[in-house]
């Protein structure tokens, strides 16, 4: 058939429309040559085929295969799998048109905003054109080494890796520390925090007249009493001895701190010949009072070697801490228990051995031996081994979730059991996080519209890389911020709080604005629109579920802005490291915890407030009586908080921290007598009356605690505040509302 002649007008504009409708129907997913999509209208009166290229617009980036379509009157805009957007001519006029008043100009801007850019990309990151060399390397690398070389050559190094951390690491966790002249001498492995056999705990956990601590004392050879106690000490003690419970130090509420009392590297109280330190109150945390004094490293941990021989001591001042660690709490009334460190060093030339801890060293190996898979291998090697490495290095080394004492064989299997515990749903979490987001970020992408798109390499050891250990450091970096838990109550007891939280939220809007940006660069805005809606709509519904406060722990936070990280540039690597990391640093430590939870999970060791104590009302100087109240006028009694109540009937008397006085169904003491009666409560204040802090009257402090307890039992309510007993002139101030 012949071409219609040029006469015939209206057939030939028929045929033509006919022609362009066929071809847009038939279109199939191949790569189109862009060249061709933007003739000139001159060359397209020369080839039916080529009418197309005044309605199609090519987009020059591999993109991910999705079809969006999306209209506002009459323009349409369709991307098809190749991710070819078809605009008719009233979009493109849109898109264009000169007319530059406001309402125009709102409707140009939220239109571009709801569709997308015409030309839709999410190119991966340049390459660094000073290091083309070293950009090149991993593809020579491919290209001349066949895969099976390659995936032996993998599990070859992880061998070798594995039992290089193998070797370093385990002997620490499975062989007790022992002293080379001696490996009978028993060193205590401790934890950064409290420890039972050192101190039983806060209010009257020591039993009547501290009876029961410090426990490690009376587990001594009975031939000699006054034995020195040898502890090891975990790295990080400077922040991993804080308390986050409250714990009563007279009329102090100790909180979000290093929890080591009095002390001090200058000795200006010799005991000993081989003392190193001031005398430290006996509830102090060692390995905590340890680094303050100098004598752990809060690197590498160590062995240190304290003796109970100080006793009693009429007060505690605070010293200044060691590795930049804060000073200590400062007590200025005596205390029944106290320690000090003398010099480890033994006149036998003996020797420590397994005392350092080399966490520090398996987080820097690992981080080395890790570059080589970042830099060579593909996106999916990086980021299972990669990740994999990081969940155990967190798990057995930087954040352990169980203390491991390897005097106690069973403790090491613990570690692993709860350690597989929480790998299996990590893994399949970390599975959709690498089809949802990362296998987008890291992998080469598929070229599909004929373009050369390359990834930088380097690009990803220098961002992704090195953000998601910092993720992974958790504990040694975000966790240094005043930031406990995004709870009121929590962020108006520590300082500095309201500003770091503000700080945090306005860091992760700029990111997200600078995420959202790429998204829409890359035409896929309104899918994420409405999946992080349908987040935010879900976040809302568990607010408001009863008895219950939404908890948006870390590990969720990073879950959540993950997907929005889909992106190629170099934006998506830096935030989806660090999310990444802090996925794993959740999951690891703490585990999938849950979402929701009541509000005693969240109190911790903080007073429950369910039974009430007494109210202290005054104190009778002439006769020496201190008197106080069952119930304040504003407790309402039920039945049950009655029978409750009957069942908490005694009455216990903290004095100075230590239960001093119990009494059945009392309503006041003799503190005069209770003062005269107890030798040891009578020795100490004598001694504090004659070389501890007074003031300008002669009087030293005495605080003073109530409580409930069963009869016969170590069950207490909580106790009150602390009233402030000036002794022996009497004043007395009563205690702040509150429990402790």
């Amino acid at each position: 058939m012949k071409p219609p002649s040029s006469s015939n007008g209206n057939q030939s504009t028929s045929n033509t429309k006919s022609l362009l409708e066929s071809d847009i129907e038939n279109i199939e997913l191949q790569p189109l040559d862009t060249s061709k999509l933007h003739t000139s209208a001159s060359d397209s009166s020369s080839n039916s085929n080529t009418t197309m290229s005044d309605t199609l617009l090519s987009n020059n980036s591999a993109f991910d295969d999705e079809t969006e379509t999306g209209s506002t009157n009459s323009a349409t805009t369709t991307t098809n799998d190749n991710n070819i957007r078809i605009v008719d001519d009233d979009t493109t006029n849109f898109y264009f048109q000169q007319d530059n008043s406001f309402k125009s100009r709102f409707k140009r801007f939220f239109y571009l905003l709801w569709h997308g850019p015409l030309d839709p990309r999410d190119d991966p990151a340049p390459r660094i054109s000073f290091s083309e060399f070293f950009e090149v390397l991993p593809d020579k690398f491919r290209a001349r080494v066949p895969l099976p070389y390659r995936r032996a050559l993998l599990v070859t190094y992880l061998l070798f890796w594995f039992g290089l951390c193998y070797n370093i690491l385990v002997p620490y966790l499975t062989i007790p520390p022992y002293l080379s002249n001696d490996p009978s001498t028993h060193i205590y492995t401790l934890s950064c925090g409290p420890l039972q056999q050192f101190w039983k705990g806060k209010n009257g956990a020591c039993g009547f007249n501290g009876s029961l601590c410090p426990e490690v004392t009376k587990s001594t050879d009975e031939a000699h009493p006054e034995s020195d106690i040898f502890i090891r000490c975990p790295a990080l003690c400077d922040r991993s001895s804080w308390t986050y419970s409250l714990i009563p130090i007279g009329d102090q509420r100790i909180k979000y701190r290093g929890y080591f009392v009095g002390g001090g590297s200058k000795v200006d109280d010799k005991l000993d010949d081989n003392q190193i330190t001031n005398p430290y109150r006996g509830d102090s945390y060692p390995c905590g009072a340890g680094v303050h004094a100098g004598v752990i490293s809060p690197f590498w941990g160590g062995c240190a070697r304290i003796s109970y021989n100080s006793k009693d001591r009429a007060y505690f001042k605070s010293a200044k801490g060691q590795y930049g660690v804060s000073d200590s709490i400062e007590f200025l009334s005596f205390f029944k228990f106290s320690y000090f460190f003398k010099n480890l060093r033994l006149p036998d030339q003996s020797s420590f051995n397994h005392c350092y801890d080399p966490r520090l060293v398996i987080l820097v190996m690992n981080i080395i031996l890790g570059l080589p898979v970042v830099y060579l291998g593909s996106g999916a090697v990086a980021y299972w081994t990669i990740s994999i490495c990081g969940f155990w290095t967190i798990c057995l080394a930087t954040d352990p979730p169980v203390d491991v004492d390897p005097n106690r064989t069973t403790d090491f299997a613990h570690l692993l059991s709860v350690a597989l515990e929480r790998f299996l749903p990590s893994c399949c979490i970390l599975y959709v996080l690498w089809h949802v987001s990362a296998k987008r970020t890291l992998s080469q992408p598929v070229n599909v519209d004929g373009s050369n798109m390359k990834i930088s390499y380097l690009s990803r050891v220098f961002l992704w890389y090195p953000m998601f250990w910092l993720g992974v450091l958790n504990n040694m970096t975000f966790d240094r911020l005043p930031v406990d838990r995004l709870t009121i109550s929590d962020l108006k007891e520590q300082s500095g709080a309201l500003l770091a939280v503000g700080s945090i939220v306005l860091t992760i809007t700029t990111c997200a604005f600078i995420q959202a940006y790429k998204l829409w660069l890359s035409g896929r805005f309104r899918k994420y629109l409405f999946v992080y809606s349908m987040f935010v709509l879900g976040l809302v519904l568990l607010s408001q579920l009863p008895n219950l406060t939404l908890r948006v722990h870390h590990y969720i936070l990073a879950m959540l802005l993950i997907p929005g990280c889909a992106t190629r540039g170099r934006t998506a690597l830096l935030f989806q490291g660090i999310l990444l990391g802090l996925f794993l640093s959740g999951a690891a430590r703490w585990g999938l915890a849950a979402i929701a939870e009541t509000a005693e999970s969240l109190r911790r060791d903080d007073p429950k407030g369910n039974i009430i104590p007494p109210l202290l009302t005054g104190y009778n100087n002439e006769t020496g009586v201190l008197e106080w109240m069952n119930f304040s006028a504003d407790v309402k009694l039920t039945k049950f908080t009655t029978m409750l109540y009957e069942k908490y009937s005694s009455i216990s008397i903290l004095v100075n921290d230590i239960e001093q006085y119990v009494g059945d169904k009392v309503e006041s003491v003799n503190l005069r007598e209770l003062f005269t009666t107890s030798a040891d409560l009578k020795k100490e204040i004598e001694e504090a009356l004659a070389n501890g802090i007074k003031d300008e009257n002669g009087d030293i402090l005495i605080y003073l605690r109530i409580g409930r307890k069963v009869p016969n039992t170590n069950y207490y309510s909580d106790f009150s505040n602390a009233a402030v007993l000036k002794y022996p002139s009497g004043e007395l101030t009563l205690p702040l509302p509150g429990m402790t």
